[in-house]
């Protein structure tokens, strides 16, 4: 299994993201963030989802994203590229 994360959860990326991921075979969802949303539960958001993301958004400080084997930023640029290093995510080659 492939342990997933996903910064800024709550946009049209994030949602879509979201969608295709909890179906997927060899992924686990193991981080959604959301720093206006943190602490409610992703299916309260977003019911199309329910049964398939049993997790609540939280901050991306909290979120644990170093466990992570992969984290996809569905972010505005600027917060990407500002923020990386403090995730502790090594940058992409």
């Amino acid at each position: 299994m492939i342990k997933v994360g996903i910064v800024g959860g709550t946009g049209y990326t994030g949602v879509e993201l979201l969608r295709l991921l909890a179906r997927h075979p060899q992924v686990e969802l193991k981080a959604i963030t959301s720093r206006k949303e943190a602490g409610m539960p992703v299916a309260d958001m977003f019911p199309n989802l329910r049964g398939w993301v049993k997790l609540a958004f939280s901050t991306p400080e909290e979120a644990g994203l170093e466990n992570c084997d992969v984290v996809f930023f569905a972010t505005p640029t600027a917060w990407r590229c500002s923020r990386r290093a403090r995730c502790s995510m090594p940058a992409s080659r």
